[in-house]
């Protein structure tokens, strides 16, 4: 069984449709995205999972127990939303440090997540300064440290690029999938790039309309999918042969966890 599933997931506000049916099946420790335009339906499934809304229909399973009905505190989830969502009356360090002392964890293991953090993210000049004090992306960065710190069984990503220029969000999102092979959180991302989702995924979910209408590897979509939607929203992909492939003008590596 898979370690997060989302099971015969509909919602819905009166008679407007938003979530059709979804199925999905999230191995432990895989980097999972899920791709679509604007409006498709993604952070509503974000939402689900955490527990800010409530499913109209089916289950979410989370390391094979039903949390459709768990508090939010409770379910060892943690997300990095799109606007950070940083306490401006806290330190960096007070942010990093919220959510463990909020779950009472003891001071020296607080103590020691927080330098572990810390020293990875190399922010360590930056920990008594107020997030309007921080650039975009060292904002975006100490809200992973901080949803790191809590240690969650799966950590979701809301856009985590919105915002950045080009060249903080390569960096980003190096920080990102750095922080994916060492710490191995189960991870999922909602994105409408294409660039991204290839880049950083494990296996991609193309959501269209509330509609879930494939899940496949990224390696597995560069011949073309038959499926018209995914086709024409992906546009032409050429693969160079050696895991790379020449995307929306791009040379662009498909990810490997393995590497």
């Amino acid at each position: 069984m898979s370690f997060l599933e989302l099971k015969n997931l509909s919602y819905g506000i009166g008679k407007i449709n938003i979530l059709n049916n979804i199925n999905l099946n999230i191995d432990k420790s895989c980097f999972y995205s899920i791709l679509g335009p604007s409006g498709a339906g993604k952070t509503t499934i974000l939402r689900i999972i955490t527990g800010a809304l409530s499913a109209h229909e089916g289950q979410v399973i989370l390391d094979n127990e039903v949390i459709n009905n768990l508090p939010m505190e409770k379910r060892q989830i943690a997300m990095v939303h799109q606007s950070k969502r940083l306490f401006p009356h806290l330190t960096v360090i007070e942010n990093i440090q919220f959510g463990m002392k909020m779950k009472k964890i003891g001071r020296d293991k607080i103590i020691k997540k927080t330098d572990e953090i810390v020293k990875f993210f190399n922010m360590k000049e930056h920990l008594n300064k107020y997030p309007n004090q921080l650039s975009g992306g060292q904002q975006q960065l100490v809200a992973l440290m901080r949803a790191l710190a809590s240690e969650p069984k799966v950590l979701l990503l809301d856009e985590p690029f919105t915002g950045l220029d080009n060249n903080l969000r390569l960096c980003i999102r190096d920080y990102i999938l750095r922080l994916h092979r060492q710490f191995k959180t189960t991870t999922v991302m909602i994105t409408h790039d294409k660039e991204d989702a290839f880049f950083m995924s494990d296996k991609i979910a193309f959501l269209f309309d509330g509609r879930v209408v494939l899940c496949a590897e990224p390696a597995a979509l560069v011949d073309g999918t038959n499926i018209e939607e995914v086709d024409g929203f992906l546009g032409k992909i050429t693969s160079l042969g050696d895991g790379s492939i020449v995307f929306s003008d791009k040379i662009l590596k498909i990810n490997n966890s393995n590497d």
